[in-house]
């Protein structure tokens, strides 16, 4: 199963981010099982000294581990910016170094955060309810189709949205939307019920900044910039398209792995991923989450801001980390990791925050890596991870599995609950799910793209965790039965369990085998005996070409990220049309076939023939149409 495509890097940002954080790592309730004896994890002292040798010589070393083109970061620790530091280049093409004293960084998904504190600024100031309805600030016709859904559920990714991409190309002026427009034109389809289950939401994050603009009378980006940015003294942060930024800032170039510069995209979400800003605004910005919204003794943040983002406000279980509001954990246990990542094409950035130790860290890679193949293992995880395990590192978990645990019941497909209701972002289902089945000999197996371990032991009653001590795993239970899987390194969506009809493995053995049968089918070399079984031949033909040229499609998609990446965003028919062209073909394949063996025109061959091509051609379009490949189905 291919890695998570680097096509949908908003949709995959958090889920990269938090996964990076989980070797080693402990939830909030202690873990019973350790895969083998360990010394005790020994911290370093933070200490201007540390942080120094951190950011200009440990980072150094991962950049060129990872030979990204460039990479950024800034330190703080006990109310003050330790150390800062940039290494490698701002343009490979030009081999302009990067200078963080100069150049302003996108920060993709970690806008969210910034949209958090707007929000949480007017509720502190009593002009928002987190709990009430949010149709209540919303104007009539930029509505949800939904009651119950509210502020404090856009905040923590528990509206129940299905997912909703949309960003065009910067030249692509003429489906440029406003936040308003945004907000009526993108209305998320509902996969649960408000609260039921996590599920990253960019457009949550969208309504959320559309509520600020609604309740404050002024538009998002100045409201930020006004309440949030210049009392924090962000003077180099903004919200801005690239296409504005890049007049206005010195922004360094985005990098793909081949070294090329992919064209900027207009995110039509802004309050998700369109801000930016420079090591030392992020140093602010942390300094005031760690100080409870102080910097130097003034309080910068409104009373309750910082404590309500780094706080528990959605625990999907108690043995697995949390959401807050604008934030997530990145980690459990004694010593909790909190912030947010974000990605965009070619351009990485991270922030976290460590409480205990009343630090955090800043980064931001302007390119993907050459070297890691696994977007999990990408040189801005990397160095966050070193960051927390190097100055606040925990032990693996320890303790026996629980040898009697009947695990047969957790069987099945799971499902992530960050997927699109319609069109062809769809397809994240085909491989961000988790196959679960009883191993025989008293551990699980649960893999997937996402999973850091194929083998889990049992420590408790629907709790797992990784043989590797990489990861926890918890079952979450209605009525007494498995509904969903949450996995400790990843808070930001959970697993859905399926059917046997909606499991993505049956869709995918149903298409494969579909497919084979219609590549059989055209392999026929005999001459036809009529005019009639001539066009059946034809029409079986043209059935079974189209079927195979959008499987085709969709196949060279998944292994091409970057032609998939514009095929989804510019809203191209090639991932659509082939099989809305299959499906009428597929009904007059069905119609000849029915008519052949009603009125005996046919060979008994070609009647079957027709017949097997079209019901193979309606099982590939059938399953195409579940995750909206077919044209107007979608």
């Amino acid at each position: 199963m291919p890695p998570f495509p680097r096509a949908l890097p908003l949709l995959a940002a958090p889920l990269m981010i938090a996964a990076s954080l989980a070797p080693g790592a402990v939830a909030a309730a202690p873990v019973e099982y350790a895969p083998a004896p360990a010394a005790a994890a020994t911290d370093v002292p933070l200490t201007a000294e540390s942080a120094e040798e951190f950011t200009r010589v440990r980072v150094a070393e991962l950049l060129e581990e990872h030979g990204a083109p460039g990479v950024a970061v800034t330190v703080v620790a006990d109310g003050e910016q330790l150390a800062s530091a940039s290494h490698g280049y701002a343009d490979l093409s030009e081999r302009t170094p990067l200078d963080h004293t100069a150049h302003t960084l996108p920060v993709g998904s970690v806008s969210k955060s910034f949209t958090a504190a707007a929000v949480l600024t007017l509720a502190e100031q009593g002009l928002v309810d987190l709990h009430e309805d949010v149709n209540t600030y919303l104007p009539e016709d930029a509505r949800l189709p939904v009651d119950g859904v509210t502020p404090h559920h856009l905040l923590t990714h528990t509206a129940g949205f299905g997912d909703v991409v949309d960003f065009p190309s910067a030249e692509d002026t003429d489906r440029h939307m406003t936040l308003a427009e945004t907000a009526r034109a993108l209305v998320p389809g509902q996969l649960h019920e408000p609260g039921r289950f996590a599920g990253y939401s960019n457009q949550g994050s969208a309504l959320a900044g559309y509520l600020v603009q609604e309740v404050s009378g002024t538009p998002f980006e100045e409201y930020v910039a006004r309440h949030v940015f210049a009392p924090l003294g962000m003077d180099g942060s903004a919200f801005l398209q690239m296409s504005e930024a890049r007049e206005t800032h010195a922004v360094p170039s985005f990098h793909l792995p081949d070294g090329s510069e992919p064209e900027d995209l207009y995110i039509s979400q802004a309050p998700a991923g369109a801000a930016l800003s420079t090591t030392d605004d992020m140093a602010r910005f942390m300094l005031a989450l760690l100080g409870d919204g102080r910097i130097d003794g003034e309080q910068v943040l409104p009373a309750g801001v910082a404590e309500a983002m780094t706080a528990v406000q959605h625990e999907i279980h108690p043995r697995t980390t949390a959401l807050g509001y604008g934030t997530y954990q990145w980690r459990g246990g004694e010593s909790p990791v909190v912030g947010h990542g974000g990605d965009l094409v070619g351009m990485h950035a991270a922030y976290v925050i460590i409480p205990e130790i009343d630090a955090g860290l800043f980064v931001a890679v302007n390119g993907d890596d050459t070297a890691a193949g696994n977007p999990l293992l990408d040189l801005r995880m990397s160095v966050a991870k070193e960051f927390t395990d190097t100055f606040a590192p925990q032990e693996a978990p320890s303790g026996a599995p629980d040898t009697a645990a009947d695990l047969g019941a957790y069987s099945g497909t799971y499902v992530t609950t960050r997927r699109a209701v319609g069109g062809p972002t769809q397809i994240v289902g085909l491989f961000d799910n988790v196959v679960v089945r009883d191993a025989g000999d008293g551990t699980l197996s649960a893999s997937g793209a996402m999973t850091l371990d194929d083998r889990w032991l049992p420590v408790g009653e629907g709790h797992l965790v990784a043989e590797n001590g990489s990861d926890q795993l918890v079952f979450l239970e209605e009525g007494g039965e498995a509904v969903a899987l949450a996995l400790d390194s990843n808070p930001t969506q959970v697993y859905e369990r399926t059917t046997w009809l909606t499991s993505p493995v049956t869709h995918g053995v149903v298409a494969g085998a579909a497919l084979l049968v219609l590549v059989v089918a055209l392999l026929r070399f005999d001459r036809p005996r009529s005019r009639y079984a001539l066009a059946g031949r034809v029409l079986a033909a043209l059935t079974a070409l189209s079927c195979l040229v959008g499987a085709g499609l969709v196949g060279y998609g998944l292994f091409d990220s970057q032609t998939l990446e514009r095929w989804i965003f510019d809203e191209s028919p090639a991932l659509t049309l082939p099989l809305a062209v299959a499906a009428p073909l597929t009904l007059a394949t069905a119609a000849l076939a029915a008519l052949g063996w009603a009125r005996g025109r046919l060979r008994v061959l070609d009647r079957v023939h027709l017949g097997v091509v079209a019901l193979a051609a309606a099982a590939v379009v059938v399953t195409g149409a579940q995750y909206g490949f077919v044209w107007m189905v979608s």
